[in-house]
């Protein structure tokens, strides 16, 4: 139920957290006794200083239902850009039948009446979110939405997806390799710069050599 948790409120907490930055006129940084209190200072800095076009985010944690991860955005401006991008991830999406059932706005629903609804993206509600998939064996969390294209990275150690290992770093690493190899560089997103959650050289240069 937590994980699903984590999925149901991955955008919300996106695009609030994004919200409040913007209100803000300058970005409060995390306190480094919490931002280091999984990982060390030295293993934080060899993560940021290698991920060229990703991210590490560091949770907000408490009642948000969130989860460390590392991260890739792209962006897209209209379906051609898109497709272009799953192209290159050899992402097939899903078609949705006509006569799929959706959730009623409004109508609350159980965990499990909830699961059964497919997640459509929003862009082009005809095809179902990518959702959970593998890109050339790399395991992520891929969703569509708002010309904007996220791959996300956690539990490769043990499954929880709100901790982060060695190990996703690499997954994010490798995923950062096929975007340069493929020159889809053009298309990458740095929004989250504007969130002090995700570790960026502008709001913590002296993280960044």
């Amino acid at each position: 139920m937590n994980f699903l948790k984590k999925i149901f409120n991955k955008n919300k907490n996106e695009t609030s957290s994004l919200k409040n930055q913007e209100e803000s006129n300058s970005i409060k940084k995390i306190e480094s006794n919490y931002l280091f209190e999984k990982h060390s200072i030295e293993v934080v800095k060899k993560w940021v200083n290698n991920l060229d076009y990703g991210f590490y985010k560091r949770a907000w944690g408490g009642h948000a239902n969130d989860g460390d991860e590392f991260g890739i955005w792209l962006k897209y401006k209209d379906k051609t850009e898109l497709f272009e991008i799953l192209k290159v991830f050899k992402i097939e999406l899903k078609v949705i039948p006509k006569d799929y059932p959706k959730a009623i706005p409004g109508k609350s629903y159980s965990w499990e009446e909830y699961e059964k609804f497919k997640n459509e993206i929003k862009d082009y509600p005809e095809f179902e979110q990518p959702s959970h998939i593998e890109i050339d064996k790399t395991p992520c969390f891929c969703w569509i939405g708002k010309g904007k294209f996220s791959l996300t990275f956690s539990g490769a150690k043990d499954g929880n997806k709100y901790e982060i290992s060695e190990q996703d770093f690499l997954n994010c690493k490798y995923i950062v390799n096929i975007i340069k190899n493929n020159k889809l560089d053009k298309y990458i997103n740095k929004d989250y710069e504007k969130l002090s959650t995700h570790i960026s050289k502008s709001v913590y240069p002296e993280l960044f050599e």
